[in-house]
């Protein structure tokens, strides 16, 4: 028989639930939700990388790392924006860094945070972290390979590196390349110039302005004692 206002059953039922230990609240669940949607989502597969948001002497630097090392880097770009434009490049879900995450992302990131802190200090001259290129073509590697074989502080041309590579007409197209470099500073993009000794561009951020990004290149450059023509 199903119970009516008329029995008291309501009543009955309230006094039951006003004697239950109160439901948590909002804040008090926070932090376990916090902790543990990056362990639903790595336990489902759905996580390609984690990243941070590090310090820089222009502002904040994206750092995301995947399993096999870190996989972009951005100087001077929105979160949203980063984790999307990620997202989209690796085909699945970027998540803040977070307990419960796979240790080898958490560990190249960990990693990065402490080589950049000193490069940006002045106390490093070149990374030892492990980078993942997926989806980079082979001529953007080639390219790449080249520009991560200049030391601190030397600085080259896009003509002089397309000749290094064995691609002495491809000046061009080595700039393309570097603006599409996903880990800039550790692969040292910056340390190429115009042919004229000016900075020429440079692609490290997301949607930034070219002055801006210009701006951080010279810092970079300075920051390294390399000479730079003006503009």
């Amino acid at each position: 028989m199903t119970p009516n206002r008329d029995d008291g059953w309501e009543d009955a039922m309230g006094r039951w639930l006003r004697g239950r230990d109160p439901l948590p609240g909002h804040d008090a669940l926070a932090g376990e939700l916090d902790a543990a949607l990056p362990r639903t989502r790595a336990a489902l597969g759905t996580v390609v990388a984690a990243y941070i948001r590090e310090p820089a002497p222009w502002g904040v630097v994206h750092v995301a790392a995947s399993a096999r090392g870190i996989v972009s880097i951005e100087l001077v770009s929105d979160t949203d924006e980063f984790v999307a434009g990620l997202s989209r490049r690796l085909g699945g879900a970027v998540v803040p860094d977070a307990p419960g995450l796979p240790a080898a992302m958490r560990d190249a990131l960990a990693a990065a945070r402490v080589e950049l802190e000193e490069y940006f200090a002045g106390g490093r001259t070149g990374f030892d972290l492990a980078v993942d290129l997926q989806g980079v073509s082979e001529w953007d590697r080639l390219v790449l390979d080249g520009a991560r074989r200049l030391a601190y502080g030397e600085v080259t041309s896009y003509g002089a590196l397309a000749r290094a590579i064995g691609r002495p007409r491809a000046a061009r197209a080595v700039g393309g390349a570097l603006g599409r470099n996903p880990v800039p500073v550790v692969i040292p993009c910056h340390r190429i110039l115009a042919g004229n000794g000016t900075l020429g561009g440079y692609g490290g951020g997301g949607h930034a302005p070219h002055d801006v990004m210009l701006d951080v290149k010279r810092r970079l450059l300075t920051l390294e004692g390399a000479p730079v023509a003006g503009g």
